[in-house]
């Protein structure tokens, strides 16, 4: 028996549909295999990387290079004078030479000097008490450790362990090479423990400064792993310091408990994760909304168009500010640029809403219920367009998850948290890490107020 008209049609519909959802799939397959640094939120380490065209009659490089002229050490620096002179000439070896006034080249050479470790034996003295019969023992000078390892040596390895991310062997070695000092694989945990313990009062007013502020704050969140069990890094930076804190969910609760209160109230630049969107004063980062529409403009049919000249409209917004930042033209005009680059990337959201594809349609319409929050940065003095500053200071943790797979327990991932905070806090205010730290270890054990990074900024 032949179909019928009606169940032919229907067939046809249903293969259309069929068809559609396959062809659907298809762009979201060959998305997914064009995904990298430049159209996602990827990192650029899982991008591969193609061979280097050899460019024709290019010169091979030379051997050698000329080297820069440096900057002299002044007088105060240089330890050791050493006056080069000569008995003959050395062109006819005559030794009637006369000096002709100052030396006609200087070299500077900085060496470093044979050092070894200081190795300090404190007796503790034992005592028996004539009244009660009680034996007692001497204690240590205030300040020493109770610890094989002094507060130097100590702040040392937490600075190659916990900021440099050298491997905790390979840490012990050139500690060895160094200073001819044996130290056991535990004992890094131990050490690391004690500095965490010497840190968490800095990081608590680090914390207090930058959740306390009104500055702009920058905020990110990326994976970690604990114990063997997925956690999130929450991260809330300023350009003047920065405090991380690994928690087991990434959640509105999670984001909570990193600024410690239930709402967010200071200017603030985030990705468009929803736990953000309650914050006041909210930018979207553009960098992220470029990535994004750069991936659909790869895209064939109206996607690609779309896509293309959204991720120009908001690439040229940020250029703009940055030449305002840097005070290649004035505020009133970066508004005025800016404000004519807003207009066209409103028309292409409406476009990408009406003419685009079902998963560009939904970015659009999201868009453009909150589209005051890509331009917030016009608004407010000292706030950027992008994320940039919070996704900068989460690189270090992202090269350390892949290096460490993450912590084991409660007191390395609490090392991670304190020591990450400090170290990335004094790089912004341009200080020494490892003194720092050091200093830290010493007034620890003293019972010192630990010492400030910044005086200006409290913290």
């Amino acid at each position: 028996m032949k179909p019928t008209y009606e169940e032919l049609e229907t067939e046809v519909r249903h293969l259309k549909e069929l068809l559609k959802q396959a062809l659907e799939k298809i762009a979201k397959l060959e998305t997914q295999l064009k995904r990298n640094s430049k159209n996602s939120s990827k990192p650029p380490s899982t991008d591969q990387k193609s061979n280097t065209a050899d460019a024709a009659g290019k010169k091979p490089p030379r051997e050698s290079r000329a080297g820069k002229a440096r900057a002299p050490f002044p007088l105060d620096k240089i330890d050791r004078h050493v006056h080069c002179t000569r008995e003959t000439c050395p062109h006819c070896d005559s030794s009637k030479i006369q000096l002709t006034g100052q030396p006609s080249e200087i070299l500077q050479q900085a060496e470093l000097p044979e050092i070894r470790a200081i190795i300090t034996e404190y007796q503790l003295q034992k005592y028996r008490c004539e009244e009660c019969s009680k034996n007692s023992t001497a204690s240590l000078p205030q300040g020493v450790p109770d610890s094989a390892f002094g507060p130097k040596l100590m702040g040392l390895l937490a600075t190659l362990t916990g900021v440099l991310h050298v491997a905790k062997r390979e840490a012990i070695q050139l500690i060895k090479d160094l200073y001819s000092v044996d130290m056991g694989v535990g004992s890094v945990p131990n050490v690391e423990e004690r500095v965490s313990a010497a840190l968490d009062p800095i990081y608590d007013r680090i914390h207090k400064f930058v959740v306390g502020h009104k500055f702009c704050t920058h905020f990110d969140e990326t994976g970690w792993r604990d114990k063997g069990k997925r956690h999130f890094v929450w991260l809330a930076a300023c350009q003047h310091a920065a405090v991380y804190r690994i928690d087991r969910h990434r959640s509105t609760a999670a984001f909570q408990r990193l600024i410690g209160r239930a709402a967010w109230e200071a200017p603030a630049v985030t990705d468009r994760y929803a736990v953000y969107n309650d914050c006041k004063d909210h930018q979207f980062c553009l960098a992220h909304l470029i990535r994004e529409f750069k991936a659909y403009g790869e895209r064939e049919g109206p996607d690609k168009t779309i896509g293309l000249s959204l991720e120009q409209e908001l690439r040229q917004s940020c250029k703009i500010h940055r030449k305002y930042r840097e005070g290649k033209i004035p505020l009133a005009q970066r508004n005025r640029r800016v404000g004519v680059r807003k207009r066209r990337v409103e028309y292409w959201l409406d476009d990408g809403l009406a003419n685009g594809s079902d998963a560009l349609a939904k970015i659009c319409g999201t868009l453009l219920e909150d589209f005051e929050k890509l331009w917030t940065f016009t608004k407010i003095l000292g706030m950027e367009p992008t994320n940039n500053i919070a996704e900068r200071d989460l690189r270090k943790l992202v090269i350390w998850r892949r290096k460490s797979y993450g912590t084991r327990s409660d007191r390395g991932k609490k090392f991670v948290e304190r020591v990450t905070t400090v170290a990335q806090t004094i790089r912004k205010q341009g200080g020494n890490v490892l003194r720092f730290l050091q200093q830290a270890i010493e007034c620890f054990y003293s019972q010192a107020l630990p010492p400030l990074i910044s005086e200006a900024m409290g913290f």
